[in-house]
């Protein structure tokens, strides 16, 4: 079974996959892989558009693992028809996600927003509203594996949670999951909104001015989730209006953020770089998956592990 991975493997990483009975490893970098690299190749591990004809084309490819969880960037219908099985690394960056959703939870409540401010104008400054996620309800939309560790994470400060997803399937760490058909109802109880959605069309732009006016003027709305599910503009003009006490943004559109956008001056916004994903453990986490699900597909003909359901696009 021919293997190729565009992930530059160690030398242990490289053993571990051999190990496997019936392996044949090919590593190359996606910045020197050729549409000939992926002759004869049946397991892709990771994505480069450089071989996205060829894969569209080939007979022999049956499944791909791409090391991130977000997958819009693959040709998610030429592969469905071609029943090609797609698993991404979904739950490699929770841990690093949730910890940086509970920082920015964290800094607004102590309002460290601002004194990160006063702290570069050299200003030794007290600032109103000193509070405390203790005691406060998060609502975390779209809750898998990175929305389930924020709630564990919020558990352990003592807040109450409320999920959001499609079904209202119970999960650990989440008081109360709702269906998605009830966010705009339920939206303005609590206090800090999350989003952890994905990017498809039917999260196109969900957070708008409807939702932004529904929430409390004292909540703050957080997305690492994906830029396009906010209307930035029905955002800029929520907390220019004060509908909402602030936002976190690791996400934009477009991305990188512009330098005239309004939000940059707003002594009420965090901007992170879209590095909530980023960690030095995140590959070896993302290699796990893989090794799991390549094991699976090898004694079992099957994976298990991350399967995206291509009419959801997650």
């Amino acid at each position: 079974m021919k293997v190729l991975s565009l992930v530059n493997l160690t030398k242990k990483q490289r053993e571990k996959i051999e190990s496997i009975s019936n392996i044949d490893l090919q590593v190359v970098s996606p910045k020197q892989v050729t549409p000939e690299d992926l002759d004869g190749v049946e397991v892709l591990y990771d994505w480069s558009n450089t071989l996205k004809d060829a894969v569209v084309k080939s007979e022999t490819l049956n499944w791909i693992q791409v090391v991130r969880a977000g997958v819009d960037a693959l040709p998610l219908p030429e592969l469905n028809n071609k029943g090609v099985i797609l698993t991404n690394g979904s739950g490699a960056n929770a841990i690093n996600i949730a910890e940086q959703t509970l920082a920015y939870m964290l800094m607004f409540v102590r309002r460290m927003n601002l004194t990160a401010r006063h702290q570069d104008a050299r200003e030794w400054k007290h600032d109103e509203g000193y509070d405390e996620v203790y005691n406060k309800t998060v609502m975390i939309v779209g809750v898998g594996h990175i929305g389930t560790l924020i709630a564990k994470y919020a558990k352990a400060l003592g807040m109450k949670t409320i999920g959001v997803r499609h079904s209202d399937k119970p999960a650990e760490y989440i008081d109360e999951m709702i269906p998605m058909s009830e966010l705009s109802n339920r939206i303005n109880e609590v206090h800090f909104v999350i989003n952890a959605l994905p990017d498809t069309d039917e999260t196109l732009g969900i957070f708008n001015k409807d939702l932004f006016d529904a929430m409390s003027k004292k909540a703050y709305y957080i997305n690492i989730g994906r830029g396009k599910t906010t209307n930035m503009d029905d955002l800029v003009e929520a907390l220019n209006d004060e509908a909402i006490a602030g936002a976190a943004l690791d996400v934009t559109t477009p991305e990188p953020l512009p330098s005239d956008s309004p939000l940059w001056d707003m002594k009420n916004v965090i901007i992170t770089p879209h590095d909530a994903g980023a960690s030095v453990h995140y590959e070896e986490r993302a290699f796990d998956i893989f090794k799991r699900n390549l094991k699976s597909y090898v004694e079992n003909g099957e994976v298990v592990e991350n399967v995206v359901n291509y009419s959801l696009g997650y």
